[in-house]
């Protein structure tokens, strides 16, 4: 039997009023999930830290395996109180997509894999709330996008790739570049086929869609 045990590392009670809303959102991705994908067996570790968090939401979600996640909140951000809500179910959402796809190949670690993962992740939140791409899947449009994925390409089978340099930006790579090519490439394979979504992809081959990032460079 599946089961989610939720455990708050929030000994200070810094996430006071939050918790309740928390505890709903987490409930309501893990329903709306189940609607397309299996149940899942998972520790759900929610956190009271600034570690990590993106200012302009005051949360951030991260998934080390197919049997956890952790969901980060800083209650001291002022951003945070305006994206209680469906943002927060749609970042639990994000990470129980990473959690199916480690229980299948596993979140990647070439470049090329991550980019699938993070793409898939994010095209399970489209499928599961109707809802417009993060501010991170469409950070780097048009021209900018196509100068990174031609970059990507070249990456593509590294495994020596900097995560940080490629999903949070660094010199001749925009904040958020990762996010943004991975969500774009998802995205129009999907759209380009019938029949499929994030979550039928769920344990799809990255290679699958290095033809989209082909075309996306131009």
């Amino acid at each position: 039997m599946a089961r989610w045990r939720i455990c708050f590392e929030d000994a200070g009670g810094r996430l006071g009023g939050f918790a309740d809303q928390i505890r709903a959102e987490i409930e309501d991705a893990r329903q709306r999930a189940e609607l397309v994908t299996p149940p899942i067996t998972i520790d759900v570790v929610v956190q009271a830290t600034s570690e990590w968090v993106i200012p302009e939401t005051g949360y951030v979600g991260h998934t080390p395996s197919g049997t956890e996640m952790r969901l980060k909140f800083d209650p001291d951000n002022a951003a945070l109180p305006k994206n209680m809500g469906e943002p927060i179910a749609r970042m639990v959402a994000h990470e129980i997509h990473h959690v199916h796809r480690w229980r299948g190949p596993g979140y990647g670690s070439r470049l090329g894999e991550t980019l699938a993962s993070e793409g898939l992740a994010g095209q399970f939140c489209k499928q599961l709330y109707r809802s417009p791409p993060e501010l991170w899947e469409v950070a780097v449009t048009g021209s900018k996008l196509a100068k990174c994925a031609r970059t990507a390409l070249s990456a593509w089978d590294s495994d020596a790739y900097d995560h940080v340099r490629w999903y949070f930006g660094w010199k001749d790579l925009p904040r958020w570049a990762g996010y943004s090519l991975g969500y774009a490439m998802v995205g129009r394979h999907i759209e380009s086929s019938a029949g499929i979504s994030a979550a039928t992809l769920a344990h799809e081959p990255a290679d699958t869609f290095r033809h989209v990032l082909e075309d996306m460079a131009g």
